[in-house]
């Protein structure tokens, strides 16, 4: 019998993100989420009144350039964290505005099986004991 904690759940990758994302955030002062790929093009994002895309972007590229001020505007202030998650031998790139605790092994592991089916990958089914 296995020990499912999702409540909410989609077929579609960029909505099971974003619920993945909303789940996070409720358990944690982050406000906003993004989801990106190495070019810094959103995949997924969750936070009202957040421009995700941009969020996306600046997690790609804030630590490459001088858009602190850019930052500041998109994150209402917050500060941008980001991060890369490793997803079926892809590199993803999660930004997050807020000064919630997340840690990108969890985020890598819950990422990657939300994609395993676009990639074609089964995931292993844990049981509870």
């Amino acid at each position: 019998m296995s020990n499912e904690r999702r409540k909410k759940r989609s077929e579609t990758i960029q909505e099971a993100v974003q619920l993945y994302f909303e789940a996070v955030m409720q358990r944690s002062r982050i406000k906003a989420m993004a989801l990106a790929n190495e070019d810094g093009l959103l995949v997924a994002g969750a936070g009202g009144g957040y421009d995700h895309e941009w969020l996306a972007v600046l997690g790609v590229v804030g630590h490459e350039g001088n858009v602190d001020d850019m930052i500041q505007e998109i994150s209402h202030g917050e500060g941008i964290e980001s991060w890369d998650v490793a997803i079926h031998g892809r590199k993803l790139r999660v930004a997050a505005v807020g000064r919630g605790r997340v840690v990108s092994e969890d985020t890598s592991v819950a990422l990657s099986r939300i994609f395993a089916p676009f990639f074609g990958v089964s995931m292993p089914i844990v049981a509870a004991s």
